[in-house]
């Protein structure tokens, strides 16, 4: 038994209303609908540096060595009283129009190979993936291929993906097809690569634009909005600082399922593209405040703040009062990682925090202030994500080799993150399953046992099992409510039995045991309960 109360402390305040039962409601309802996350994958890909074309007339022949060049062309028609060879100003190698003459050009690091190309990379993934180029279309899931000056081979690749909503399987299938045309072609992840994820509640931009049928110029409407909005009305700002204080609480948990390197030493990379939050609470700032302060703590170097903030705000809008207009938030957590499993999991972790900070809301603002608990925490932080050294310093690594100390604590606060938010993962798919395997054993540690990414994905995944012809039968008679008005729950699973047992009978004669433990684990899952008005099972 765990009692975790006294882990949960809120502070309420007239400024800041807590949610009534109906709000959390429509507020659960609501992001249901329209909470999207998208993702950016940096690539680095292999560097071409030759441009010969295997015709450089400069080349050796292969058989230079056994001294066949020194033969000249002239040599049986030559009228010199004596031979000079290779001396001779009038000597000519006979290695031209030698029909034997042959180049090696394998191996040779100045031979163009399309395949070690960049660009040529690039524009073979751009075709394959299709992009989009609207956030409004999802087509393959990919809004753009871009370069970054952070990665290498001709600054990289970062593929960004349209914004979707959540399900487990969605997110899966596009990320793997990402991956695999992306490795096929050479690209690669290292310490310059990691996976951002955008939170957001639908919204899309510039759509004030319309074509009109007397003149081939899209033009401006005037009074049509610039912007349009899924969000019916303003989000209560305790919504956000939750999310926040959620945040700060997991940190440490969030970025260690998510540490990807393979080296004990240097198991994530650096925290300058993802500063600490740890320090910037929102019981003692207004969300807006919380907005400026992680982007002023995030400058690296840049005198008006910058993005690079653990979580960054700079997307969201508030009104006067505080409230959210937009509500866009990125999680640079992550490193790079080739695992489809872990990346779809993430996604739908993000998207639980979302809602959990919701249902929190009921009880005022989450406080995350404990002075002894932040200290271990921040202590924690510095062993497991550190390093804010210059770009050019060489060094993107945190330093990792004193993180073994902290191993058991980060597993119980992964675990209790994984716990918290199982009720709300369940219903995306198989989400809970792959955090809890990562929450116990994170990918770097994987990685820094010998473990490549194939064996990796292969160790965490959860298969897709197809529906077999008994759960299909089953699941006919709840959907098509072929058995109700029944007094209790043990009474439909007895008429459900009876009702199939003929079809089922010569396969296995205990179907009733097994009608019964199959609606058992789907109630559990949160994927069915009973209806004590309609007397029948009820799907979810």
């Amino acid at each position: 038994m765990r009692d975790s109360r006294n882990r949960w402390v809120f502070l309420k305040h007239e400024s800041r209303p807590v949610l009534d039962a109906a709000d959390v409601v429509y507020w659960k309802g609501a992001l249901k609908k329209i909470l999207k996350v998208g993702a950016e994958f940096e690539f680095n890909l292999p560097d071409q540096k030759g441009g010969c074309k295997g015709n450089n007339p400069c080349c050796p022949c292969v058989s230079i060595n056994t001294g066949c060049w020194t033969t000249c062309v002239k040599k049986s028609v030559c009228e010199m009283p004596a031979c000079d060879g290779v001396y001779c100003p009038d000597f000519e190698t006979a290695c031209i129009g030698c029909e034997k003459f042959k180049i090696k050009c394998d191996g040779c690091k100045e031979r163009f190979d399309p395949s070690k190309n960049p660009n040529e990379i690039r524009s073979r993934i751009q075709e394959e993936l299709r992009p989009s180029l609207c956030y409004g279309i999802v087509g393959t899931g990919v809004h753009s291929i871009t370069r970054d000056g952070s990665l290498l081979g001709d600054k990289g690749m970062e593929v960004v993906t349209v914004g979707r909503r959540v399900d487990y399987w969605e997110f899966y299938s596009m990320v793997k097809s990402i991956m695999d045309k992306a490795v096929s072609k050479g690209a690669y992840m290292n310490e310059r690569c990691s996976t951002h994820m955008h939170l957001l509640a639908s919204y899309y931009g510039k759509t004030n634009k319309q074509k009109r049928e007397d003149d081939a110029e899209n033009l401006e409407i005037p009074g049509v909005p610039t912007n349009i909005s899924e969000m019916e009305k303003d989000m209560p700002e305790i919504i956000m600082a939750n999310f926040h204080q959620l945040c700060r609480r997991y940190q440490n948990a969030v970025t260690w399922m998510t540490i990807a390197l393979d080296n004990p030493k240097h198991m994530t990379r650096w925290e300058k593209f993802r500063v600490s939050v740890l320090p910037i609470s929102a019981v003692l700032n207004t969300m807006p405040n919380v907005q400026a302060t992680v982007r002023h703590n995030s400058a690296c170097g840049n005198p008006h703040g910058n993005k690079y903030g653990w979580v960054n705000y700079e997307l969201c809008s508030f009104t006067p009062a505080g409230n959210v207009k937009r509500f866009h938030v990125e999680m640079r957590a992550a490193d790079g990682i080739l695992c489809p499993s872990a990346i779809a999991a993430m996604a739908c972790l993000y998207y639980a925090l979302a809602v959990k900070a919701v249902e929190i809301s009921r009880y005022g603002i989450l406080e995350v202030e404990d002075k002894e608990w932040l200290d271990k925490s921040l202590q924690i932080k510095e062993a497991m994500m550190n390093n804010m050294k210059d770009y050019n310093a060489g060094d993107r690594f945190s330093d990792t080799s004193n993180l073994h100390k902290y191993y058991d604590v980060l597993r119980e606060e992964s675990l209790d993150l994984c716990r918290q938010l199982k009720h709300i993962l369940i219903k995306t798919g198989p989400a809970y399953n792959v955090l809890e395997c990562l929450a116990q054993k994170p990918i770097a540690l994987r990685r820094c046992e010998g473990e490549d990414w194939e064996k990796i994905e292969k160790d965490i995944e959860v298969p897709r099992t197809e529906e077999t012809r008994f759960e299909t039968k089953v699941n006919e008679y709840i959907d098509m409510r072929l058995i109700d008005e029944c007094k209790t729950i043990s009474e439909w699973v007895v008429a459900v039995s009876s009702a199939i047992k003929e079809e089922f009978s010569a396969a296995d004669e205990n179907i009733e045991t097994k009608v019964r433990d199959y609606i058992e684990s789907k109630r559990n899952d949160g994927d069915l309960i009973w209806s004590d008005k309609l007397g029948t099972v009820v799907s979810i």
